[in-house]
């Protein structure tokens, strides 16, 4: 029997001692004799000394997953890997994210879609469009987001494709959200989206009025839009009673402030249980897109934030390790497509506008671009990552991006793909000691 790798051992701010196992998300406390012994094999690599341990504590060492043969790791590293592999190969649900057009009537300097054509989807891609979704296999089980550019502005092109769908066999849309910014919110969109109700909303604010305004005015009159975007989100919150709201607010370190002033103002404002206001993290890149540069908060400052703000309570979420077996993104699963305003397919969602991304189109079954495509499904893969898979973290984390990896892999990136908000340094105590004592309260 050996100790595995998924465990850590660590005494509590009243003096418990305690072990933790990653793989199995639980807690052992330990008498100080065994504490000692345990946390001085895993740091030092000792042989483990079973003679110390009473029947009792080596069959819930055991149980727990803290000790096992010598393979226990591997063969759980072979469930995980099957698990992910599984969902990226599962195509009894189709997610879809559709782009009915690159336009956009924001002037917002960070904006990806700088210089592209505009482009609405035309009745002919709509159709194939409906051909595409009709032939999936996943149809009855669609998870559609709207995203762009700005998609209000192809609203009728959005009508379109919801009727279509709508009298098609077969055809279910599960789950139905929008990424928009809120200025053509309307009342032309409220009726269609209580026709087809949506699940979600999210709207980006650029920090506060005077922020946001000079960041994301409208594109040709320069035109102030914080106002408008507001008075949409309050008629969104009486006329779609039902639809969650997300205000995400974007931040980087010169505007922190800004997401508590704007989530005060948000519950003054409006006052709805049906929102929630969240910070955006604003990440700049370096020309050559291999590193994050100031003032973006870099993956552990990201960390640290969110901890402050998941401990005292000003974001919901939680700080407590959450056991997650499958490690996807849209990017590595067979079955999720975006797809943009000619009938292209990206993979990714940062890959829209770039026809340099494009792994096919919805008329034609074959897969154009092969090297983006396998690389994001496999090479991009946790459990095609050394570090990954011989990481303490590995079970309660949720993976990493495949659009960083494949730039880390191929393109000279540095970028630090770890999403465990754990694993960031002198948190991973903070973050047990709060779920032990949530655990043993409960």
């Amino acid at each position: 029997m050996v100790l595995s790798r998924y465990c850590y051992f660590f005494t509590s701010s009243t003096g418990v001692n305690l072990g933790y196992s990653s793989r199995t998300n639980s807690f052992i406390e330990l008498t100080p004799h065994v504490f000692n012994h345990l946390k001085d094999v895993s740091q030092s690599k000792t042989p483990l000394n079973l003679a110390i341990l009473d029947e009792e504590s080596s069959n819930i060492l055991t149980s727990q997953g803290f000790i096992g043969s010598v393979t226990s790791d591997e063969d759980f590293i072979h469930e995980s890997q099957f698990i992910t592999q599984a969902v990226q190969h599962n195509k009894s649900k189709l997610n879809l994210v559709l782009v009915p057009s690159l336009n956009c009537n924001f002037a917002c300097p960070y904006c990806f879609e700088t210089d592209k054509r505009a482009r609405y989807m035309t009745p002919s891609v709509v159709e194939k469009l409906i051909s595409f979704i009709r032939d999936n296999e996943g149809k009855s089980n669609i998870d559609l987001k709207w995203y762009g550019g700005e998609p209000l502005m192809s609203l009728s092109v959005i009508n379109s494709i919801l009727d279509r769908l709508n009298i098609e066999k077969d055809v279910k849309i599960q789950k139905h959200s929008i990424i928009t910014n809120g200025y053509l919110f309307n009342e032309e969109a409220i009726s269609l989206f209580k026709k087809y109700p949506l699940d979600i909303i999210q709207i980006t604010l650029d920090g506060q009025k005077e922020r946001h305004n000079h960041l994301r005015s409208l594109k040709k009159s320069l035109k102030p839009t914080f106002d408008i975007i507001v008075s949409n989100i309050k008629n969104i919150v009486r006329e779609l009673t039902t639809t969650k709201i997300h205000i995400r607010v974007n931040i980087d370190k010169t505007n922190l402030d800004d997401f508590f002033i704007v989530k005060k103002f948000i519950e003054t404002e409006v006052g709805s249980s049906n929102i929630i206001v969240y910070p955006g993290i604003i990440r700049l890149e370096n020309d050559s897109k291999t590193n994050l540069v100031e003032p973006s908060f870099s993956r552990w400052e990201t960390a640290e934030l969110l901890f402050n703000l998941f401990s005292n309570g000003d974001l919901n979420g939680s700080i407590y390790p959450t056991l997650h077996k499958a490690k996807t993104c849209c990017a590595m699963c067979v079955n999720s497509f975006i797809i943009g305003p000619y009938g292209e397919i990206y993979k990714c969602w940062n890959d829209v506008s770039d026809e340099t991304k494009i792994v096919g189109y919805i008329n034609d079954p074959k897969i154009k671009n092969p090297q983006i495509f396998y690389r994001y499904h496999t090479a991009c893969a946790w459990y095609n990552d050394k570090e990954c898979r011989d990481c303490f973290f590995l079970p309660i984390c949720n993976g990493k991006c495949a659009w960083y990896g494949e730039r880390n892999l191929f393109h000279g990136g540095k970028y630090n793909l770890c999403q465990c908000m754990q694993k960031a340094p002198d948190l991973l105590n903070n973050c047990l000691e709060a779920y032990y004592n949530k655990i043993t309260k409960s």
